[in-house]
């Protein structure tokens, strides 16, 4: 497997991500459907920070909120950005682009250790973020819906 074919359901996922974006208007995007779950928002922002916390050595991010890497130090001090739906969707997507980026530059071994986590290789580590930015992302489609919107047909 090439490094590029290994990070094409990442690829999906992120695209699926923008669709989760469609049609959320501003105002909503950092308003919890309950107090026990997060905003659209905290949610991209948790998924942008594990792509820079994973893949790069040092990111500098609105996003990068370390509360947000874990939901038990979010959920009592809920994340609030002066950005948009536009604003952060676009955000989790560059740091995914400079992710992906310095991945394909670095092209690791897959089957070594990540730099990441001892306990992962670099294949399982693109491995994980496709399904880790996938559920994510149901997570959002889940909050909107409890929200009452209207959500793309995907």
């Amino acid at each position: 497997m090439t490094h590029e074919e290994a990070f094409a359901a990442v690829d999906s996922a992120i695209w699926e991500m923008g669709e989760a974006f469609g049609g959320l208007a501003d105002a909503d995007v950092w308003v919890r459907a309950d107090p026990r779950l997060l905003s659209v928002g905290e949610l991209a922002s948790h998924v942008g920070c594990a792509f820079g916390n994973y893949f790069l050595e040092d990111f500098e991010s609105p996003l990068r909120v370390e509360s947000t890497r874990y939901y038990p130090h979010t959920i009592d001090d809920p994340l609030v950005l002066d950005l948009g739906a536009e604003g952060v969707y676009g955000e989790v997507k560059r740091i995914y682009e400079l992710a992906k980026a310095k991945f394909l530059a670095d092209r690791p071994d897959l089957s070594a250790t990540s730099s990441a986590r001892d306990d992962w290789t670099w294949g399982y580590l693109v491995e994980y973020m496709a399904f880790h930015t996938a559920y994510h992302t149901g997570q959002m489609y889940s909050v909107r819906h409890l929200m009452g919107h209207e959500t793309p047909d995907n």
